[in-house]
């Protein structure tokens, strides 16, 4: 049989061991409802799928979500019914909580001119199949502007330079979104520019023809100094001298040979 003294220290086991199981208990059981801070959660208005740049939001691209109340700002929206109608000035992408900053009013407004960056500007070209990159060019493009003109001259010559490279297409005719399948030719471009790009492409244009160049999307190499690319009508080659007659020498221009005669300080020249 056990004795006092064992069943003592038995009985001090026993409480020690249920007092750890309590205090354990304690510390890894999660904190009831009622104990700690709570997380308030509100409803607010987020995109069901993605919504293009541009495009009128309507009740089938909106759903309700909860939000943490801490997190929702004076510009979100609690209501699918303020923001049914209203265009996306930016592209807004599924479950994104909608703001004033995102979606805005599209009536008494030019909603298409809230999407310029400060200090540029959307300067509308006139192109043709040829010009316009034989209907390639999407919105959200980059495209390098090119002019050409004709030189005064009895030579006929026509420079083609590099004007501004690396510019963003904003609009083909009136078509802003770049969900375009398939090639199609338009009548106009709308490109985003500098007033002082925009003033270079204007002259140019009235000094002769402009032509856009598409660029890679992933290309962000500009020329440190645009090349002049220049193409030459034929002309006549330089005169040759053949023979010196007197005062006077045969020249031959081509297949054409001629005879200059000088009398003082005045020379004439006469066909062979």
């Amino acid at each position: 049989m056990l004795s006092g003294r064992t069943l003592m220290l038995l009985l001090i086991s026993l409480v020690l061991a249920s007092g750890a199981v309590f205090i354990a208990n304690k510390l890894i059981k999660p904190k009831s409802e009622g104990e700690g801070p709570q997380i308030e959660y509100t409803r607010v208005v987020v995109a069901a799928a993605d919504i293009a740049q541009w495009n009128t939001v309507n009740e089938i691209d909106l759903i309700e979500k909860s939000w943490p109340k801490d997190a929702v700002t004076q510009d979100m929206f609690t209501d699918k019914g303020k923001v049914i109608g209203k265009i996306a000035v930016v592209k807004i992408f599924k479950d994104e909580a909608l703001n004033a900053h995102r979606v805005v009013d599209s009536k008494g407004s030019n909603v298409f001119s809230l999407g310029l960056p400060e200090h540029m500007r959307a300067l509308t070209l006139r192109i043709n199949d040829v010009s316009g990159v034989g209907g390639f060019l999407e919105s959200d493009n980059h495209v390098d502007v090119l002019a050409s003109k004709k030189l005064t001259g009895a030579t006929e010559q026509t420079v083609t330079e590099t004007l501004i490279q690396d510019i963003k297409v904003l609009a083909v005719d009136q078509e802003t979104s770049s969900e375009i399948k398939k090639p199609v030719v338009v009548r106009s471009v709308t490109l985003e520019m500098t007033p002082q790009q925009a003033e270079t492409v204007l002259n140019a244009q009235q000094q002769g023809t402009i032509q856009l160049a598409l660029r890679n999307p992933t290309d962000r190499n500009l020329l440190t100094k645009p090349e002049l690319v220049t193409s030459l009508v034929p002309s006549l080659p330089l005169p040759k001298v053949v023979e010196i007659i007197g005062r006077g020498f045969n020249v031959i221009r081509g297949m054409t040979p001629s005879k200059i005669q000088c009398k003082g300080s005045v020379c004439s020249e006469t066909q062979s």
